[in-house]
């Protein structure tokens, strides 16, 4: 067998890598807050030591995608996950202020590594059906994760303190490595890249204009995808600005949240045939349709089921999105640059997380919430129109 014809790991082992790794970064975020705040930190500076979890994975993504794309997944994958064991190791031995922020860069960096190397072997060697199944439970592990963490945390923090938290999640993250490194044979070292010297030789410079020249509809694929990011993040600010507002109470808003959640779930359990139908882009665009609707309804929203039937629809729409975009970045992206156009889409989205929050804030302040809501719906209903059938044309003619 030559070593271009190894065959990369299973499925599901991918799967579970790239869970147990988000099960560590998610529950890392809200144990350092939880902990931050027990130390009387102020929002501003909880604001700054969080801020190097989406900012190092914003600025080392790109590069990180391209080394893999040079290199292979199997180094970075390794020391993507050593780095963020590392970094809560050393948040249990002393989760004072310096040592959080330095770990939330580490495992903000460690998380953006494993994650587009083990992305970037999802699609390799793989038939459709194959691949589509693999989308598919990346999908739903992720939405099962990002739940178990927060929960493993806060658990962890309100029994033992933050160093219980914090190891619980070390031995989370330590496990990833032990699994990474027990399948790491099969995933793709710098013996099994090739042509790596071409696509190196021709790749633009980080950041230039020419990043995304020769991508096509990727351009416009990576765009509706920010956008459904931020109307994720949207609804999770929004949600308890209206309960204030309506002066709902604490599980009323926890309640409406977790309709979201449910739906995601349910969502990315359905089969692809039901999830996909008329299509990838049409997954797309009737999540950026049920954004804007939810957006701009949801101020107007008063009495119950509605929000509740809102936040489903929103689940809904934005669930089934995430294995459409995997499938057609991968249909799109030309060869030798998978693992890059999975950086530059990281990259991205970390950017979006780090300056939504702040933008939304600014706009409430200056203009009210509900014109605040209702331009960004409009904005996203726009989106839907202009982004998606001209995207169309990005097929799946790539096996």
């Amino acid at each position: 067998m030559t070593p271009t014809a190894l065959r990369p790991p299973h499925i599901h082992v991918l799967v579970a890598l790239c869970v147990l790794n988000h099960i560590a970064l998610s529950g890392a975020r809200v144990a350092l807050a939880l902990h931050a705040l027990q130390m009387g930190v102020p929002a501003l500076g909880l604001g700054l030591m969080l801020a190097p979890f989406a900012l190092t994975s914003a600025l080392g993504a790109l590069p990180l995608g391209r080394c893999v794309d040079r290199i292979g997944a199997r180094a970075p994958a390794l020391a993507g996950m050593a780095t963020t064991t590392i970094g809560l190791a050393a948040s249990a031995w002393r989760p004072g202020v310096l040592v959080l922020t330095l770990a939330a860069a580490a495992i903000g960096l460690g998380y953006t590594a494993s994650l587009i190397a083990l992305q970037s072997e999802f699609a390799r060697d793989r038939g459709d059906v194959e691949r589509s199944a693999g989308f598919s439970a990346f999908a739903i592990g992720t939405a099962a994760s990002g739940g178990f963490g927060p929960f493993l945390a806060g658990q962890c923090t309100a029994h033992g303190g933050a160093r219980v938290a914090f190891s619980a999640l070390t031995l989370v993250s330590f496990a990833a490595w032990c699994g990474g490194a027990w399948s790491a044979r099969k995933l793709r070292s710098p013996a099994h890249v090739s042509g790596s010297d071409d696509a190196v030789a021709s790749r633009p410079a980080l950041f230039s204009h020419a990043t995304l020249s020769g991508l096509g509809g990727l351009q416009r694929l990576l765009l509706a995808d920010l956008l459904m990011a931020f109307a994720w993040n949207a609804n999770g600010f929004a949600v308890p600005l209206i309960g204030q507002r309506q002066g709902w109470s604490a599980d009323v808003v926890g309640d409406l949240l977790a309709s979201f959640g449910i739906a995601v779930m349910l969502v990315r359990v359905l089969p692809a045939a039901w999830r996909v139908r008329g299509g990838d882009w049409c997954a797309i665009e009737r999540a950026l349709l049920a954004s804007g609707v939810v957006l701009a309804l949801l101020p107007f929203a008063t009495a119950t089921p509605w929000p509740h039937a809102l936040e489903a629809l929103l689940g809904f729409g934005l669930g089934s999105s995430l294995p459409s975009v995997l499938a057609l970045i991968h249909v799109g992206t030309p060869p030798g640059r998978n693992a890059e156009v999975l950086g530059l889409r990281q990259a991205v989205l970390s950017l979006g997380a780090a300056a939504l929050p702040t933008t939304l804030g600014a706009l409430v302040a200056a203009t009210g919430l509900v014109a605040t809501l209702a331009g960004f719906g409009g904005a996203l209903l726009a989106a839907a129109a202009a982004i998606a059938p001209r995207g169309a044309g990005l097929t799946r003619a790539r096996t």
